[in-house]
């Protein structure tokens, strides 16, 4: 594995897994991660609240060291705002290297306040189908709740990191998926389509 790293590089800050090569040739992604680097430390978060830490590891030449500095992994810079980092594993009993692309967490650009995000309702048009995104409600209706016997269904509301907000889809109460917000005003809100798909999707306001 041939790692190659620009030093002299900023990459402080937050990177957010967007998917992850299986070593089969197949690409996926296994939920919410997120890569904290500061200086030589990388603290990395599987849960979105970001209280606590799956792990920490250390930054050394291309290698990921454990605290008992051992190497685990390699990691590659490839750009400003793409990092690659590469772990052993096995797919299927056969050894391989799963190779898992994050890139930089960038703030929303935008003026509005959380609240008033959460008034606004979008369109996004992907392959001739229509998605709407409102924020906040409850998307079942009693009737349906009712059949599959839960107090929950589906909602999307809007949540945050830093600067950064994001578009969480929760199920059953749980939260399944949280996609970074490029940029929205009162006209768009175009995501980053993390996890999977094109790096950035628009979805226009709807009147």
């Amino acid at each position: 594995m041939i790692s190659h790293t620009s030093f002299g590089q900023n990459i402080n800050g937050k990177w957010i897994l967007k998917e992850m090569h299986s070593g089969n040739g197949q690409k996926g992604n296994p939920g919410f991660q997120l890569l904290d680097i500061n200086n030589n430390r990388v603290d990395v978060y599987t849960d979105f609240s970001l209280q606590a830490k799956a792990t920490t590891l250390k930054m050394d030449q291309g290698n990921l060291l454990n605290q008992d500095n051992d190497k685990t992994s390699t990691y590659e810079i490839v750009s400003d705002n793409h990092l690659k980092w590469f772990v052993p594993g096995k797919v299927n009993g056969t050894e391989a290297v799963f190779e898992c692309d994050f890139y930089r967490l960038e703030p929303t650009v935008t003026t509005l306040k959380k609240e008033e995000i959460e008034k606004l309702t979008f369109v996004l048009m992907e392959n001739g189908r229509a998605s709407e995104f409102i924020f906040n409600k409850e998307l079942w209706d009693q009737e349906r709740l009712e059949r599959f016997e839960r107090t929950e269904g589906e909602k999307k509301m809007i949540e945050q990191i830093d600067s950064t907000f994001f578009v969480s889809m929760y199920y059953n109460g749980k939260r399944s998926g949280s996609i970074p917000i490029k940029e929205v005003n009162t006209e768009y809100l175009k995501l980053y389509a993390i996890p999977t798909g094109p790096m950035e999707l628009t979805a226009y306001r709807k009147e």
